[in-house]
């Protein structure tokens, strides 16, 4: 499954493991209604070219790598810098869509439902906590406090969740939109008593194989095992394997004749599950202008019956996969952004992913978008 550390680029493994640690996440902010993003400068794939390659002299990038696929056909699958297809990077809290999909797993086998409280799975779970639901986790609407102990290296997923069972929980359970990552790590030892494997391991079988994203791990922190990851923000991964990810969901989970996820957990992970809770001033809400989470991913566009229209997956780096289901198209960009907070480097992502939007739009054809949108974004 895992070639190997050699192809991450970046700083130095210092700085990477420092870097790993404070992973928190995602897509653009401000807000418009219609059915195209902003205009850009220039709407087209050369001019996505040039903004990639001003952005890697401008942030002194090590490089970028950017996957667009429309209808079964591959518009761009190409390298910028030193990065190719296969360059691997850390991926922060694009994370969290792939330990949703591994929790999605076991709903559609029967083994958990959503709205199972969490000590149903987890009995050292009690009082409010133990009430919280998977859903809940994978919302960010548990309550569930953060704990610094789901970034130590030289713990266990176990030990750490048996610590924060043990803690006082922020807020009651579904009051608040608080965006974090401990809640992943109880999710993700959820995975591991349900399976009986690491959560490691139960990613692997259960979305790593079956996609074929060989290079893509979550147990490797800087070239250092460790038994502890982190559901939200720990995972690795290449252009190619993540554009294997976001081809299956945006076929309805299938990929190559292989069923990885039913149709209705895919749509059931797009659907607003934050409702009345949006919080404008959330910090991830602040970094990404979107105010509407699904499972584990971001409602970039959504149509005005609040139907997720285009969802993302984005890491505090900049990494910026997505599905566009009015254009039938999915891809990523990939870039490693050590030099700058996710305040810079996300928008910085978004921007250029929607002058990939208007690309499309201009050179292929405008999307189907049954009624109006609204786009989220910087």
């Amino acid at each position: 499954m895992w070639r190997g550390h050699e192809r991450i680029r970046g700083r130095s493994v210092a700085m990477l493991i420092l870097l790993l640690l404070v992973g928190v996440v995602p897509p653009l902010a401000g807000c418009s209604s219609g059915g195209a993003p902003a205009a850009v400068d220039d709407a087209s794939f050369a001019g996505v070219d040039a903004s990639i390659d001003a952005r890697i002299s401008r942030d002194q990038l090590d490089g970028a790598a950017l996957l667009v696929v429309r209808d079964g056909v591959t518009i761009r699958d190409r390298g910028y810098g030193d990065y190719d297809g296969t360059t691997v990077v850390p991926i922060a809290s694009a994370s969290k869509w792939l330990t949703a999909a591994t929790m999605m797993t076991l709903v559609d086998e029967g083994r958990v439902a959503l709205d199972d409280p969490v000590s149903m799975y987890l009995p050292q779970f009690t009082g409010s906590s133990g009430r919280a639901t998977i859903r809940q986790l994978l919302s960010h609407t548990s309550g569930i406090a953060q704990a610094d102990c789901i970034w130590s290296t030289n713990s266990t997923l176990a030990d750490c969740v048996d610590r924060v069972a043990r803690a006082k929980p922020s807020t009651p359970p579904g009051t608040t939109f608080a965006y974090g990552n401990t809640s992943y790590s109880v999710a993700g030892r959820i995975i591991e008593v349900v399976t009986g494997e690491r959560f490691e391991e139960a990613f692997e079988h259960r979305i790593a194989e079956p996609v074929g994203m060989g290079s893509t791990r979550f147990d490797d922190a800087g070239g250092v095992h460790t038994d502890n990851p982190v559901p939200a923000a720990s995972a690795v991964s290449s252009l190619h394997d993540y554009g294997r990810y976001v081809q299956m969901i945006a076929a309805d989970g299938e990929i190559d004749g292989i069923r990885v996820l039913s149709a209705a957990s895919v749509r059931e992970m797009e659907r607003d599950q934050v409702g009345p809770l949006r919080d404008e001033n959330d910090f991830a809400v602040r970094t990404t202008g979107i105010d509407t989470y699904g499972l584990g991913l971001w409602r970039d566009v959504t149509s005005t019956t609040d139907a997720g229209v285009v969802s993302s997956g984005n890491g505090a780096y900049g990494f910026y996969p997505w599905i566009d289901r009015a254009r039938n198209a999915f891809g990523a960009l990939l870039v490693f952004d050590s030099g700058h907070s996710a305040e810079h480097a996300v928008p910085a992502s978004q921007r250029i992913v929607h002058q990939v939007w208007a690309a499309l739009d201009a050179e292929t054809g405008p999307g189907s978008y049954p009624t109006p949108t609204v786009v989220n974004g910087r």
